[in-house]
């Protein structure tokens, strides 16, 4: 079976980019350690479902701690909508995480972020998900 780290290599297409950097990163309660989670994305101004805006807040499974998993804004942007993610079977919990490719660059030393992708595997049905990509 495939695993969440693989799915988001394939999601970025990362056998094109050999040289790259690509580190994956599992989202887990900052409280208690515990995975699954429900994933509130927050979208703000600006964004596009390729280049996200905004931010994720994720709510533990166990614990029920919210914590903001990641931030992809500025100041200058603005909270347009929330959507609380939704698998096709009806659950709301996921194990998720994301990965980001840093392109290789001999002025940089471990190069530069180049782009990312948030990924999810359904708790209920196992259905992986790309939710968003980031540039």
């Amino acid at each position: 079976m495939m695993n969440l780290e693989k799915f988001a290599l394939d999601c970025l297409k990362a056998e094109k980019f050999p040289n790259d950097r690509h580190i994956f990163k599992e989202y887990k309660c900052e409280k208690c350690g515990f995975m699954p989670m429900k994933l509130t994305i927050e979208y703000h101004t600006g964004g596009t479902r390729e280049d996200f805006k905004g931010k994720i807040l994720g709510q533990c499974a166990q614990c029920h701690e919210t914590t903001e998993i990641l931030s992809f804004t500025g100041d200058h942007r603005k909270k347009e909508r929330e959507e609380v993610a939704i698998c096709k079977c009806g659950k709301n919990l996921f194990t998720a995480g994301e990965l980001e490719r840093f392109e290789d660059d001999e002025d940089m030393p471990g190069g530069f972020f180049d782009e990312g992708v948030v990924v999810g595997e359904c708790a209920g049905c196992g259905e992986r998900v790309d939710f968003l990509y980031t540039d």
